[in-house]
């Protein structure tokens, strides 16, 4: 089911005009941005917090914005609630209690996402990523996504509301390759990121993830620990493979095909690649975890080779 919200701004458009509504027309400078005492000049969210205060999608805590704070699933309902509003005109009534009664702050927000079809998890939650991405594209409608992006696959999910979101500029993922890590929680700084590039176009990111074959190959994540030290694949793999493609550089230079039982310095490419990149982090094979003791660096080329057509 695609966008309900999305279709009562369609019908609009066809009344009217046959223009679509842009993120600036939808979401104009409506407040004045007090500055908050924890939103350091410079700090890498600072626009995207003054941003989402004038604009009216999320407020301070006082003269506070507290950017580490977790975000809970009614606090991001609240602000699909008010981008709805804000894009299709649609009131958001407030609930009015019984007397006696007492509603949750987030109540009238849920209530008006869920009379549009959309369902809301646990509102006292804190929320995930990937429930983030999912209300918020409940209420974006797909011509405020202009692509800027290219990517047509990510490491951990083929949702295809993530990777507009992706390709909008909107999101680029917890690491050089993309990773979305839709199960982590998000702080009201990563929110206010997100939310400010819905709003305002110049704010979003192009952007091109590394290459994930690597991993692929090795049977391995980013984030899986290598060493006893901490030392992730992420971290290893690029160096181990960053030497054998200085190794193959070298063979071609030299009009010979590479080969583990090769030298370098006397001492063959194998050995050569696995203490170099040992060496580099400080560790040796006693310090690997299991993940590490496993992994063949002759097996993991091979693989590649394979994943790369070579």
């Amino acid at each position: 089911m695609k966008k309900l919200a999305a279709l009562v701004l369609s019908a609009a458009l066809l009344a009217g005009s046959a223009a679509a509504v842009t993120p600036e027309e939808a979401f104009p400078a409506v407040h004045t941005y007090p500055g908050f005492i924890d939103v350091e000049e410079g700090a890498w969210y600072a626009d995207a917090a003054r941003v989402c205060c004038e604009v009216g999608l999320m407020q301070g805590t006082g003269h506070a914005f507290a950017p580490d704070e977790l975000l809970t699933v009614g606090e991001v309902a609240a602000i699909a609630a008010r981008m709805n509003e804000a894009i299709t005109g649609e009131p958001i009534p407030m609930a009015t209690p019984k007397p006696g009664e007492t509603l949750p702050w987030y109540f009238s927000y849920v209530e008006y996402l869920e009379s549009l079809g959309i369902d809301v998890p646990d509102p006292t939650k804190q929320a995930t990523r990937q429930e983030f991405v999912t209300l918020l594209s409940a209420v974006v409608p797909e011509d405020m996504l202009a692509p800027i992006n290219t990517i047509t696959a990510l490491p951990d999910t083929e949702d295809a509301d993530v990777l507009a979101f992706y390709n909008a500029g909107i999101l680029t993922g917890v690491d050089d390759w993309g990773t979305f890590a839709g199960d982590k929680t998000l702080t009201r700084a990563e929110c206010a990121a997100m939310v400010a590039r819905v709003a305002r176009p110049e704010l979003r990111q192009t952007f091109t993830p590394a290459d994930y074959d690597i991993f692929t190959a090795a049977g391995m994540k980013p984030s899986d620990v290598l060493f006893t030290g901490g030392t992730t694949a992420g971290q290893f793999l690029p160096v181990v493979q960053e030497l054998i493609d200085g190794l193959e550089a070298d063979c071609a230079a030299a009009g010979m095909e590479f080969n583990w039982f090769n030298t370098v310095d006397g001492v063959e490419f194998l050995d050569y690649v696995t203490n170099t990149a040992l060496a580099r982090f400080g560790v040796t094979e006693d310090d690997g975890t299991e993940l590490y003791q496993n992994f063949d660096v002759q097996v993991y080329y091979s693989r590649l080779l394979d994943l790369r057509g070579a």
